[in-house]
């Protein structure tokens, strides 16, 4: 009997799904061999931003001084408001913008707090951290929004390494002893049921906060002429980053969002190191002005009642555990208005180190 055989047209489109099939595995096979992720605190956040049934109503983004600096859990324990923390390694705000989006989605969100680093926001499209984007693009869920995040904040020469995340270490295929550890590393109970990641003096706290025990030691640093002095960062172009921060307010305009500036506070000596940061602070403070966006400058805040030292970081520009519970606490009392905002900080930074 003679088998009947479908038209070219029906095998044609069979022969693409196969291809695209096949494509897809091979391409989630080499990203799994080939990306070691086992120490990330990105793609535990992320699993969890998916996973939570919990709806977020404060969100925190920023870089790594945002996920070192706003504890969620005891946010939620002092203001009654569930809270989450995006903030992920050299964040820009292009990422911070489409991760918002991400969450808008599925939370009804109430407040979003934006961590202004000075040295986030004078870095032009060329110097942006690429690297430290793909942390989040490789663990968001495919939809449009991830599509325009990966085409609208990358070049076009960029595209592979973006789509295609096993593309950045291609070069370690040959690699046997590499593909064999990150083998063993993601058979591990730990690495499949995402258990919190736990190195020696930090770990992955939950809801995106990382909480570290390691203190700063300000007497072991002998080269602070080596910092990058604040009016020098201020000399780029920042056309393009000022174009996403705009991005972010009118999106929570649009969604009723509450939208407030934060900067988290960095060693006192850092910050004299690198002055004068008022330029930084006036700057920033600018522009929550036209934006009509309150701003929370927690380096401007008076000693009695933010009281930082050494023991409060793990390094002159973030905050260990400890040094985040005090910043959390004074947070949550602002957010819920608490506190007399002129009461609590002073006018600018030249003011506080008078007043020492």
């Amino acid at each position: 009997m003679k088998l009947k055989r479908f038209p070219w047209g029906i095998r044609w489109i069979g022969m693409c799904i196969f291809v695209l099939l096949l494509s897809a595995f091979l391409i989630r096979s080499c990203n799994y061999l080939l990306l070691d992720d086992s120490q990330s605190y990105t793609r535990l956040t992320m699993h969890e931003l998916y996973e939570t049934e919990e709806p977020i109503r404060t969100l925190f983004l920023g870089s790594s001084h945002c996920f070192r600096a706003y504890d969620p859990e005891l946010f939620t324990q002092l203001t009654g408001k569930t809270a989450f923390n995006l903030g992920s390694s050299a964040q820009n705000y292009d990422t911070s913008y489409y991760i918002l989006r991400e969450v808008i989605k599925k939370h009804p969100l109430e407040t979003v707090y934006l961590d202004m680093h000075y040295k986030f926001l004078f870095v032009d499209r060329e110097g942006r951290d690429l690297v430290q984007a793909n942390i989040i693009s490789d663990y968001m869920r495919p939809s449009l929004n991830k599509l325009e995040f990966l085409t609208q904040t990358s070049e076009l020469k960029q595209f592979t390494n973006r789509f295609l995340p096993f593309r950045r270490n291609w070069q370690r295929l040959s690699d046997l002893s590499y593909l064999r550890q990150v083998w063993e590393k993601k058979q591990t109970k730990a690495y499949r049921e995402y258990e919190p990641v736990v190195l020696e003096q930090e770990y992955y706290a939950g809801k995106g906060f990382v909480f570290s025990n390691e203190k700063l030691d300000a007497e072991s640093i002998t080269w602070w002429d080596r910092f990058t002095p604040v009016e020098e960062d201020m000399d780029s172009d920042v056309t393009y980053t000022l174009s996403y921060i705009e991005k972010i307010v009118e999106l929570c305009r649009q969604e009723n969002i509450r939208l407030v500036f934060v900067t988290a506070p960095s060693f006192d000596q850092y910050l004299e190191t690198i002055g004068p940061y008022d330029l930084a602070y006036n700057y920033i403070e600018a522009m929550a002005k036209s934006c009509e966006v309150p701003y929370y400058d927690f380096n401007l805040c008076k000693k009695e009642y933010l009281e930082l030292n050494e023991d409060s970081f793990l390094d002159v520009d973030h905050l260990n555990g400890e040094g985040a519970k005090k910043l959390t606490t004074l947070l949550a009392k602002l957010d819920l208005g608490e506190v007399n905002i002129d009461e609590y900080f002073n006018p600018c930074y030249d003011e506080k180190s008078a007043g020492r």
